[in-house]
């Protein structure tokens, strides 16, 4: 059914809180109402982006280790729910649900428990868990949370965080990948170990931020049309930030293995796309006369953001999928 007034004003106060950074100052879970109403609207939008970060591992062939999964500040669960329901995530069967807010967890363990009834569920945030898994929670997190969550995060082996593309918190995820990639092995998006190209001083208006592609019923859905008008939502833009850290070691990527960074810049016979790869980040062109199919994809969105080419005086003179 479409959205009522009340929880219209529901959600705005919520998504006021979110872009204001000031949700971190208060626990907004007020009711197991509000937390269904974010989980089929905003917690849904979430998930979208994370389906695109676990399609890029599962392509990868990469897993999870065994172990227990830690969600934490899990809010709905979203996060959790979408990657147990991937392959990559096949060993877990235990998951540790934490959050400030008591009903939060209530409501994410419910849902856990309803699709996975044979996973052990547990609440509280652990030292010991093999996976910890965070989403959008920078903007709420003060340096001194950030820097002991940190600490904690150290004893884990792999680390999946995705988060708003927003250029402030990407940018803070930088930061943390700077931090954590002493001792883990970076995994996606990043295509190599260096420190981060973005960090370059001539790259000072970049961010690292990626795609996903909304379903067919975000277009088709009415609730979606509603959602879309009452807060001038363009459902098309689905931009992210992610980063995937694991201390085991990550199988090698093909040679000149670069990730392309946010949109690229259409013309009429030819793109410029932003390359990362383990001499930095560069801009390079694509020529439709060069790569016809390539750039028609790219043009329909559906060119893989990870992929092998050379690059000559700023030009892509081959492509290769990885």
């Amino acid at each position: 059914m479409p959205f009522t007034n009340d929880e219209l004003q529901q959600l705005a106060h919520l998504r006021k809180g979110f872009l204001n950074a000031t949700n971190g100052l208060n626990d907004y879970w007020t009711s197991e109402e509000r937390l269904a109403l974010y989980d089929e609207t905003f917690a849904e939008r979430i998930g979208w982006k994370w389906n695109v970060v676990l399609e890029d591992l599962e392509a990868r062939g990469w897993q999870l280790p065994e172990g227990t999964l830690l969600d934490w500040g899990c809010g709905t669960g979203i996060a959790s729910r979408k990657l147990l329901q991937s392959p990559i995530a096949s060993a877990i069967r235990t998951v540790a649900l934490y959050d400030r807010s008591s009903l939060a967890v209530n409501f994410a363990s419910k849902k856990l428990s309803s699709l996975f009834p044979h996973l052990a569920i547990t609440h509280g945030d652990i030292s010991n868990a093999s996976t910890v898994l965070i989403s959008h929670v920078l903007n709420e997190l003060t340096d001194q949370h950030l820097s002991d969550l940190l600490h904690r995060l150290k004893k884990a082996t792999a680390i999946l965080w995705v988060e708003p593309s927003q250029k402030p918190i990407a940018s803070r995820l930088v930061e943390v990948r700077e931090i954590l990639r002493k001792e883990f092995h970076l995994v996606a998006p990043c295509p190599h170990q260096q420190r981060c190209g973005m960090l370059a001083p001539e790259h000072a208006r970049h961010w690292c931020h990626h795609f996903a592609m909304p379903p067919t019923e975000a277009f088709t859905e009415s609730k979606w049309a509603k959602f879309r008008d009452a807060f001038s939502i363009d459902l098309r833009d689905l931009s992210l930030s992610y980063l995937v850290l694991d201390k085991r070691p990550v199988p090698p990527l093909p040679t000149h293995t670069k990730r392309r960074i946010g949109n690229a810049r259409l013309y009429k016979g030819s793109a410029s796309l932003l390359l990362c790869d383990e001499h930095g980040v560069a801009e390079a062109e694509l020529t439709k006369r060069d790569f016809p199919d390539l750039f028609k994809a790219l043009k329909k969105d559906t060119m893989p953001s990870l992929f092998s080419a050379e690059v000559e005086h700023g030009r892509i003179i081959n492509f290769n999928r990885v």
